[in-house]
C-alpha cells in the first residue's frame, strides 16, 4: 500500500472542510499546490472526487465526465485503488472517508465489511457538518444526499443498526426543514421518498408538509398524493377531494393557459379518483374556454412560395384541352408531398424540437401526442409539404375558373359519373366548386367532404370488403371515411395518395384531420388552400372513376 503524503492529506482535508458539494470539493483540490512529487497521488484522488454514484443496490456504478472523455469506476487502475485505499484509512474528514469506502465496496476492492460501514458511517457523519455550512440550501441538499447514499447501503446490505440511524437522521432533517423559515419542498419530496424507501409511514410529515406548502399548488398536490398513499384507505376520497379542490381554487386565481392546464389536471384526477361532481365542475369550466382565451401568441410567417412553382402549376392547367381535362390536371397520379423526405438533422434544431401539446377547441382539452414513432420527421414534412401544394392546387382551381368560367350545367357534365357520381349528386359537387370561387370557403369545405366519402365509397365498392359483418350483440356497420382510405391499396390505388388522404383528411394526431376538424365544428373557416385540397381529393378520385391517368409533368 502507498504511503500517504500530508501535504496531500491536508490539501483534501481542508478542501472538504470548506466545500458544501462533491463538485466544488474537486475543484478546491484540483486547485491546491501540492507539488509535482505528489501529482500521482493528487490525481488519483482528484479522479475518486469526480466519480458520482448511479443507480442503487449491489450493481450500483460510478462514472464522470472528464475533459475528452467519459471515466468509469472500471477503469480505475490497481495503483489508483491502492492510493484510494491508504486515503480512506488516514482521512478525518467524514465525507472523503465515506465516498473513498464507497468506491472501493464497488470496486470489490479490500475489505467489504469493513468498506460498508465506513461507507455508511462517513456519509451519515457528514450530515450534521453539511448542516452547519454557511450555504443554507447547499448544505441541506448535500445532508439529504448523504443520507440517501447511506440509506441505500445500510438497506442493500442488511445494516440494522445503521438503517434505523438513517431513518431517525432522515426524520430529524425532514422536522428540522418543516420547522425552518425558508421553504425547501424539493428537499422535503425527496426525504419523505427515501423514508418510503426505507419503509417508514410518512404519514405525520407528508400531512405537515402538505398544510406549509399550500400557496403552491403543484407541491402541495404532490405532498397529498404522497399522503394519500401512505394515509389509511377510509381517508383516500378526503384526500383525493383535496387534491382536485386544491387543482380548482388555483384554476380559478389563474387565466389563459395555466388555467387551461390546472383544470385540465383537476378532471382527469377527479375521473381518476371517481369524484364526479368534482369532474362535472371541472369539465364545464373546460368548456367555458375558447381558444382566444388561453392567452397564445401564434408565431407564423406567410409561406413564400417560388414563382417558379406557380409558372409551372398556372402552365399545367394552360395546357388542359378541355374543363374536364383541366379539372383531372389539378391531381396527378404519384402524389408529390408523398415522395421520398430527406431527413435532415437541421430542421429540428430550436424550436421545431420542443415538445408540443394540441388543444382540442371543442373544450378546448388538452390532447397529449401520440406515442413517438421512428417516421414521426418524415410524417411532419409530408404534411408540411400536402399544406403547401394546397397553395398551387387554389391557384390551378382558379385559372380554371379564370379560363373557362364554366356555368353549373358544364361543371356538372364533367364531373358526373353514372356509378360513381351521378347526375343529382354531380351537381351538388359542382355547387362546391363554384362557392369556392364565390370565396364561400365555409360552405365549399362542408359541401364537398362527403362526396369525398361517397366517391370513394363507391369506387371501392366492387374491389374490397367495406361492411362488418354482425359479431354477438355487435351489428354489422360499413366502414368510415378512414377505413375506406385505408382500403385504397388492396383496391389497387397509390399507396402514396391512401396516405396523403389519410393525413389530410382523418389522421387526428399527425395529420390535418380536416373531415373531423371541419364535420365536427371544431375549427373556425378553412383557409383557403385547405379547401382546394379538399376539392382536389374529389377529382382525384373522379379522375380514376372516369379511366383517366394524368402523366406526370416535370416539377421545376
Amino acid at each position: 500500500m502507498p504511503q500517504v503524503e500530508p501535504r496531500v492529506l491536508d490539501a483534501l482535508t481542508h478542501a472538504a472542510t470548506e466545500a458544501t458539494t462533491q463538485e466544488a470539493l474537486a475543484r478546491m483540490f484540483a486547485a491546491a499546490e501540492i507539488g509535482t512529487s505528489h501529482a500521482q497521488q493528487q490525481n488519483a484522488l482528484l479522479v475518486a472526487l469526480c466519480l458520482r454514484p448511479s443507480g442503487t443496490g449491489k450493481r450500483q456504478d460510478f462514472a464522470t465526465r472528464l475533459p475528452g472523455d467519459l471515466v468509469r469506476l472500471s477503469d480505475a487502475t490497481g495503483s489508483q485503488l491502492e492510493i484510494w485505499s491508504a486515503y480512506a484509512e488516514a482521512a478525518s474528514h467524514p465525507f472523503v472517508r465515506g465516498h473513498l469506502h464507497h468506491l472501493l465496496l464497488a470496486a470489490g476492492h479490500g475489505s467489504r465489511s469493513e468498506h460498508i460501514r465506513g461507507a455508511t458511517t462517513g456519509y451519515l457523519e457528514s450530515t450534521p457538518i453539511l448542516l452547519r455550512a454557511p450555504d443554507r440550501f447547499r448544505g441541506l441538499r448535500g445532508a439529504a444526499e448523504c443520507l440517501r447514499r447511506a440509506g441505500d447501503l445500510a438497506r442493500t446490505f442488511n445494516q440494522t443498526d445503521l438503517r434505523q440511524r438513517v431513518t431517525d437522521d432522515t426524520v430529524a432533517l425532514a422536522e428540522h426543514i418543516l420547522a425552518a423559515d425558508e421553504d425547501e419542498p424539493q428537499i422535503m419530496a425527496g426525504l419523505l421518498e427515501a423514508l418510503q424507501v426505507q419503509r417508514h409511514n410518512v404519514q405525520d410529515l407528508a400531512e405537515r408538509a402538505a398544510h406549509r406548502y399550500a400557496s403552491d399548488v403543484h407541491t402541495h398536490v404532490d405532498f397529498l398524493r404522497v399522503l394519500q398513499k401512505e394515509g389509511p384507505d377510509s381517508r383516500r376520497t378526503e384526500i383525493g377531494t383535496a387534491i382536485v379542490s386544491a387543482l380548482l381554487a388555483a384554476a380559478d386565481a389563474e387565466t389563459g393557459f395555466r388555467r387551461h392546464s390546472l383544470l385540465t389536471q383537476a378532471a382527469t384526477e377527479a375521473r381518476d379518483r371517481g369524484l364526479s361532481q368534482l369532474r362535472i365542475r371541472a369539465e364545464m369550466a373546460l368548456q367555458q374556454t375558447d381558444e382566444d382565451s388561453l392567452g397564445w401568441t401564434r408565431i407564423g410567417r406567410p409561406i413564400a412560395l417560388p414563382q417558379g412553382l406557380f409558372n409551372w402549376a398556372r402552365a399545367h392547367i394552360d395546357a388542359a384541352t378541355s374543363l374536364r381535362d383541366a379539372l383531372w390536371r389539378t391531381a396527378v397520379d404519384d402524389h408529390p408531398a408523398m415522395r421520398e423526405q430527406v431527413d435532415d438533422a437541421r430542421t429540428r434544431e430550436g424550436l421545431g424540437r420542443i415538445p408540443r401539446t394540441r388543444i382540442n377547441t371543442a373544450g378546448p382539452v388538452q390532447v397529449a401526442p401520440p406515442v413517438a414513432a421512428a417516421d414521426d420527421h418524415i410524417v411532419e414534412l409530408q404534411v408540411r409539404a400536402i399544406d403547401i401544394l394546397g397553395h398551387l392546387t387554389a391557384e390551378q382551381l382558379d385559372l380554371i375558373h379564370e379560363r373557362f368560367s364554366p356555368s353549373e350545367a358544364e361543371l356538372v357534365t364533367a364531373l358526373a359519373h353514372e356509378t360513381v357520381l351521378p347526375e343529382p349528386r354531380a351537381r351538388t359537387l359542382a355547387y362546391a366548386f363554384r362557392y369556392f370561387w364565390l370565396g364561400e370557403l365555409d360552405a365549399a369545405a362542408c359541401i364537398a367532404l362527403p362526396q369525398v366519402e361517397q366517391i370513394l365509397r363507391q369506387l371501392l365498392r366492387s374491389r374490397v370488403p367495406m361492411v362488418s359483418v354482425a359479431k354477438g350483440q355487435t351489428p354489422g356497420a360499413p366502414d368510415q371515411l378512414g377505413g375506406l382510405i385505408r382500403s385504397m391499396p388492396a383496391a389497387g390505388y397509390p399507396r402514396d395518395w391512401s396516405r396523403a388522404l389519410e393525413l389530410l383528411l382523418v389522421d387526428p394526431d399527425r395529420g390535418l384531420n380536416l373531415r373531423n376538424e371541419v364535420c365536427h365544428g371544431l375549427i373556425d373557416t378553412l383557409p383557403k388552400h385547405r379547401v382546394a385540397l379538399i376539392l382536389q381529393a374529389a377529382l382525384y378520385l373522379l379522375s380514376h372513376a372516369h379511366g383517366h391517368r394524368t402523366p406526370i409533368p416535370p416539377v421545376p
